[in-house]
């Protein structure tokens, strides 16, 4: 049980973090869009994002 238990907390804290470093990623390129006037690909560009991280940020914008 106490295995499950910390298999659970770990996970969750995994998806957590993950969560978090998107909804970062997300904020700082709608700052850059908005500040600067960019499109969301160039503000992608300049945050050096990886190509997977840009397809799952493209459906949240």
């Amino acid at each position: 049980m106490c295995e499950a238990v910390e298999k659970y907390a770990k996970d969750y804290a995994e998806e957590y973090a993950e969560n978090a470093r998107q909804n970062s990623l997300l904020e700082s390129i709608k700052n850059l869009m908005d500040s600067m006037k960019w499109s969301a690909e160039q503000a992608m560009v300049a945050m050096k994002v990886s190509e997977a991280d840009k397809a799952m940020l493209l459906k949240k914008l």
